[in-house]
């Protein structure tokens, strides 16, 4: 690390990801790894040295940060929130003592959110996850149907009835099972309780008010549905029926007659030529 000058530094600054990484790498030892974990090590160090460099830090300050980076990577295995940042606290305090206010505060909050943010990839990869082996699954996609030709398809107001026509039938076969069912049910007499005049009257009495209270209950579901399949019907109508045709006009100018309309009104004019006879 005594290699890393504020020269050397400042030109690292300058090189492209790739570059950056491979020579910044090579003033530190990493003995900490020996697999593809040293490859996420010496990517976080550059990352945290190059935003201290981009935030204006001293080149000495950056320096430090890519030797508090290296030193923190290797303990962020394991740790809840409250353990990573007492860490990050830590190792502020004892690798960056005379940081300014300004670039503490970005400092400390970039480390804080990459931390956090990234806690479960950092112990994943810190933990040797990279070793472990990935299992692909192949899925199938399935692709909705090919519609059929126009001359076909579903005609427009079958189209448009259909979400009608499909809780119309919801409905009815809702008030089919009400009505076929039972209206009320009565809770268990116990066989072997002996009961005087006075505890089969209660008991009859608390049956009676059960029952009309599912009575009444099962009367107002009725009612409910047979609203609800009136009030479908009266959608389904202009819809069956279209719209209203007005009275077409002909080429004329003239309003066309029904039949029934221009008979009468050629028996009318027959009538006014004979002098109303």
């Amino acid at each position: 690390m005594d290699s890393l000058s504020e020269s050397e530094i400042a030109e690292i600054a300058r090189l492209q990801r790739d570059a950056g990484v491979q020579r910044l790498s090579c003033h530190f030892s990493w003995p900490e790894f020996c697999d593809e974990r040293r490859c996420f090590h010496q990517d976080f160090v550059y990352d945290v040295a190059m935003f201290a460099a981009a935030h204006g830090f001293p080149w000495p300050d950056v320096i430090r940060t890519a030797v508090t980076a290296k030193c923190i990577f290797p303990q962020l295995d394991g740790l809840d929130i409250p353990q990573l940042l007492s860490l990050l606290r830590d190792a502020l305090s004892e690798c960056l003592p005379n940081l300014t206010p300004v670039h503490r505060h970005k400092f400390t909050r970039f480390l804080a959110d990459t931390c956090a943010r990234r806690r479960r990839l950092f112990q994943a990869v810190v933990g040797g996850a990279t070793n472990m082996s990935i299992v692909q699954l192949h899925l199938e996609v399935q692709l909705p149907p090919t519609p059929y030709p126009l001359a076909q398809g579903t005609e427009l107001h079958e189209w448009e009835q259909a979400p009608l026509t499909s809780t119309l039938r919801q409905k009815e076969e809702e008030l089919r099972s009400l009505r076929d069912g039972p209206r009320v049910t009565l809770g268990d007499i116990p066989e072997d309780v002996q009961l005087d005049e006075e505890g089969v009257l209660e008991l009859v009495h608390t049956a009676v008010r059960a029952t009309e209270g599912q009575m009444l209950a099962s009367l107002n579901q009725e009612a409910s549905l047979l609203s609800d399949i009136l009030h479908l019907k009266l959608q389904q109508a202009p819809l069956a029926t279209g719209r209203l045709q007005n009275p077409v006009p002909s080429n004329t100018g003239h309003v066309s007659l029904h039949p029934d309309s221009l008979a009468k009104a050629k028996i009318q004019t027959a009538k006014t030529k004979t002098g109303g006879k």
